[in-house]
């Protein structure tokens, strides 16, 4: 409401404030007084874009979570500028998922950068992988033994891994263990007697299983899945083993792409007689595979089927 020197009073629009407005009586120019502008708020979008940003470091979902909300957070502080503030924060936010994004990107691409790769798998498996207990594990119902490389092995819980690289390749085992610095495995599955006439064809069937997209064969619908890693495996190398306390075996040595890697992987067949059939697996990506070989040798080596 103003009013005007001569005494007349008149309502003016708020959109006038801080205006030249004329007196409707005497046509006396007069200033429309500015209204009070309502208190401003920092976007609870803009703080969550720092906060993702910092706590969800090297995660890969956080610093996308950050800049995502940082966006949103702008565009709403654009529509409310009146109510909202906060865009310093959200650019802020923005710029930190970014980079962490990039660094992180980098990280898992570079062959260990800074060692940010190992850092990343201790924290993400160190809790679900048991290295105490006896070094040599024993079996009973599976009727087999493996004796661990040495104490940084452990076994992995549920003999079920998360990994994003090799979890096609790691389901239905009996026995999953990860020595989680050097990102390598080795993992034992049963196969029922029958399946196979000779250790060779068990050999073919492995290679064709995960070249082939999951279909019905030896291995039953269950299997199939199991053995239907994202690309494809190529043969290196492979022998027969030496008759060992009546096992027989094979060896070869197989390169599979997995998870946007290349991996090693050395795989052996055993069976007693014509009993069940042990598929074991030693792997790593291939970048590592050569500084881990004896390790690997040494869990093959002690692999034992219980009478």
């Amino acid at each position: 409401m103003l009013t005007c020197a001569c005494g007349t009073r008149f309502e003016v629009d708020d959109s006038l404030a801080g205006q030249e407005v004329l007196c409707p009586e005497c046509q006396q120019p007069l200033r429309a007084p500015l209204g009070e502008r309502p208190p401003q708020v920092t976007s609870a979008w803009a703080l969550a874009s720092i906060l993702l940003a910092l706590i969800g470091a090297f995660t890969l979902v956080g610093p996308l979570a950050a800049i995502v909300t940082g966006i949103v957070a702008l565009i709403g502080i654009s529509r409310n500028r009146q109510t909202l503030a906060g865009s310093g924060f959200a650019v802020v936010g923005i710029c930190l998922g970014l980079l962490f994004t990039v660094l992180t990107f980098v990280a898992l691409n570079v062959n260990d950068l800074f060692g940010l790769e190992t850092w990343l798998r201790k924290r993400a498996m160190t809790a679900k992988v048991d290295t105490s207990g006896p070094m040599e594990i024993v079996e009973g119902a599976k009727r087999f033994a493996l004796t661990r490389p040495n104490e940084k092995w452990g076994r992995v819980e549920g003999d079920r891994g998360d990994d994003e690289a090799v979890s096609s390749l790691q389901s239905d085992l009996d026995l999953l263990l990860m020595q989680v610095s050097r990102h390598a495995y080795i993992d034992v599955r049963t196969l029922k007697a029958g399946r196979f006439p000779t250790l060779d064809q068990c050999e073919l069937e492995l290679l064709g299983e995960i070249n082939a997209p999951p279909q019905a064969g030896h291995f039953g619908e269950e299997d199939d899945l199991d053995f239907a890693p994202p690309l494809t495996a190529k043969r290196i190398d492979g022998r027969r083993l030496e008759v060992k306390d009546g096992m027989e075996g094979r060896e070869m040595e197989v390169e599979i792409r997995c998870g946007g890697k290349k991996w090693m992987f050395l795989i052996r067949t055993y069976r007693r007689k014509q009993g069940d059939i042990y598929v074991v697996r030693a792997y790593a990506p291939r970048n590592r595979f050569q500084a881990i070989r004896d390790e690997f040798r040494i869990a093959l080596d002690s692999f034992r089927i219980l009478r």
